[in-house]
């Protein structure tokens, strides 16, 4: 088994959840839908546990290991609000 979490991915979410124009995702590059799938399948095969696609995703869940909970609370919340 392997975990995939691939962070931000172009798929569709985005505007279904009306998040086009969150932080998080307006105007930064996000790997598609495609190749994120690729790279949980490789790691799959590979017998890896946990991937997590890219490096800006890697750094983030690794820092959010060693802050406190409510600051990572507070810039996730400010992550998804919208850019206007």
């Amino acid at each position: 088994m392997t975990a995939l979490c691939p962070g931000p991915t172009e798929s569709g979410f985005q505007q279904r959840a009306a998040m086009e124009n969150s932080k998080l995702v307006s105007g930064q590059k996000i790997m598609d839908a495609e190749t994120v799938a690729k790279i949980g399948y490789r790691a799959l095969l590979e017998g890896k546990s946990v991937v997590i696609p890219g490096v800006k995703n890697k750094i983030l869940a690794e820092t959010v290991r060693f802050t406190p909970r409510k600051l990572v609370t507070k810039l996730v919340r400010s992550m998804q609000e919208s850019k206007d």
